[in-house]
């Protein structure tokens, strides 16, 4: 594979080298909050987790969430005792 440098005159190349960057941290942090919830031992999937992540980017109170994702196992557990 041969990359070569495409530095444009309007500084797209850094553009480029910061979208890069922002990516790598994106993905390093993810991997940090994925290694910590296991740690935690939240049972949280990865899509689950990423969907939590999203809810607090976006201002949702952590408290009101985790009483969320707690009723929702609650409930869970209630519809897996049901059913058998």
């Amino acid at each position: 594979m041969h990359i070569t440098n495409m530095t444009q005159p309007n500084g797209e190349s850094s553009q480029n080298s910061n979208l890069y960057m922002r990516l790598q941290q994106s993905q390093n942090m993810r991997a940090n909050i994925q290694n910590i919830s296991q740690l935690l031992n939240t049972g949280l999937s990865p899509e689950a987790l990423d969907i939590c992540v999203k809810l607090l980017e976006t201002g949702v109170h952590p408290q009101a969430l985790a009483e969320v994702v707690t009723q929702i196992r609650r409930e869970m557990a209630a519809l897996e005792t049901d059913t058998q």
